[in-house]
């Protein structure tokens, strides 16, 4: 474990690993205008998904995605990640193509200069961060955490949310000692009393709930709107438009089939995620899955910048809009 009295400094380290990573040469100008190129022969995408992606897992589950990509000759391959950083990390040295995660990540790739683009929703849920506790602990307040070890992912959107919770109630990041954990890790930590609390999201937090092992102190709910989305590495999307629209097609083929039947993905996706249904239940079903990008979403991403900026996370702005393209949504009849 590391202990951090600023965060911050991580969080800057990742995102300048990132920026080596895009590779010091990369133009700091979007590759958009650039002519499409043909589609490559006995070609493979990589789509890269997490824990609670619930659509990408249905439709690798019923053969969607090697169905549609196979009608032009492209074969599939699939890669989990914990959480956002580390998939964009791979989508930065080319492991991965297509990809969900959270509202941070793809902010600080885009300021690092990472080109990649958010290409769709791909869901939104009322309360999907919370800040939890040891349920022995005995705390009833956020301000009572001042001085307590909180531990959170540095660079996901639970940390974003934990910034945030800490500003509505009066205290800084200086006031607690923020730990670095990976969110899996979590629930050890607390149940060996290491850390006093935890910032997550789901269905993590669920699973902490229901082993006992944390207590929901605050949930993001009028904090912090959140949003999941898909991303897609840029220079392949310039070079590959049509598997891009396809992607799309098959995942909006998915979101059909959970709101026709529910229950049956619920079963599958929690099978194959080796998550109790009642407890993936909790976020699965609140989910918003409409694909469109609203302008609520574009002044999400931008307050996330305005966050990472005013914190000296990253030094360069830029429009949020670049980050944004909406034609292959468009493409396939979505607007």
């Amino acid at each position: 474990m590391m202990m951090m009295k600023k965060p911050f400094a991580l969080l800057m380290a990742v995102v300048m690993m990132m920026g080596l990573l895009a590779g010091c040469g990369k133009t700091e100008t979007p590759k958009s205008e650039q002519k499409p190129q043909a589609i490559k022969e006995k070609q493979e995408v990589h789509i890269g998904y997490q824990t609670a992606s619930a659509i990408i897992m249905l439709a690798k589950l019923k053969g969607w995605y090697d169905e549609e990509f196979a009608k032009v000759g492209v074969t599939v391959k699939y890669d989990f990640f914990l959480s956002g950083p580390p998939l964009i990390e791979a989508m930065s040295s080319q492991r991965v193509d297509f990809g969900t995660v959270g509202d941070m990540p793809p902010v600080s790739a885009r300021a690092a200069g990472i080109d990649l683009k958010v290409i769709s929703r791909s869901g939104v849920v009322p309360a999907a961060n919370a800040l939890l506790v040891r349920p022995d602990a005995g705390f009833s307040s956020v301000q009572e955490l001042k001085g307590k070890k909180i531990a959170v992912q540095i660079g996901s959107s639970a940390h974003h949310f934990l910034v945030l919770l800490l500003q509505k109630n009066g205290l800084k990041t200086t006031d607690v000692n923020v730990v670095n954990l990976p969110v899996s890790d979590h629930q050890k930590a607390l149940e060996s009393k290491n850390i006093d609390a935890v910032s997550s999201w789901e269905p993590w937090v669920a699973l902490l709930e229901k082993s006992k092992a944390g207590k929901v102190l605050v949930d993001s709910i009028g904090i912090k709107r959140s949003l999941s989305v898909y991303i897609v590495n840029n220079e392949f999307a310039i070079k590959n438009p049509d598997l891009v629209e396809r992607f799309l097609k098959v995942n909006q083929r998915a979101t059909e089939y959970i709101k026709q039947h529910p229950d049956e993905v619920l079963e599958l996706v929690a099978k194959d995620a080796k998550i109790p249904k009642d407890v993936l239940a909790k976020s699965f079903l609140a989910t918003d899955w409409d694909p469109r990008i609203s302008n609520e979403d574009v002044d999400g991403f931008r307050a996330v910048k305005d966050f990472l900026k005013e914190t000296n996370v990253i030094k360069k702005d830029f429009d949020v809009n670049e980050l944004i393209d909406r034609r292959y949504l468009k493409n396939i009849g979505i607007q």
